[in-house]
């Protein structure tokens, strides 16, 4: 069996890692330009703390996963524009994931 790694869907997967261990380490303000902000994340300093740890715990497992696929859809052999549409569509459902989950935590969580 020939196997050929899939690097986009890996270096997505680190990429989601590195900017939740960055959140983690440094908490955005919330009067900054980063971090998870949406209209129920700016409500309150209450609202901000709990969608950012939230998030990035959220993004954190997004990435573990992202990495174990990379190397599941390795090994099915590919053409290059099958892996890039693979790789675009894991991200964009991560990121739809992310967004949807901590949305209804914050809604959950403060009771709407």
């Amino acid at each position: 069996m020939n196997y050929t790694f899939t690097p986009l869907i890996f270096i997505i997967g680190i990429s989601y890692f590195l900017s939740s261990l960055i959140q983690y380490s440094f908490p955005p303000k919330i009067e900054g330009k980063r971090g998870y902000r949406t209209k129920n994340s700016l409500k309150s300093q209450e609202h901000w703390v709990f969608s950012q740890k939230y998030s990035t715990n959220l993004t954190m497992i997004s990435a573990f996963c992202l990495i174990i696929i990379s190397f599941v859809v390795s090994s099915f052999h590919f053409s290059d524009n099958v892996d890039l549409i693979i790789s675009l569509v894991l991200f964009v459902l991560f990121f739809v994931f992310i967004r949807l989950k901590t949305e209804k935590a914050i809604k959950d969580r403060f009771d709407y």
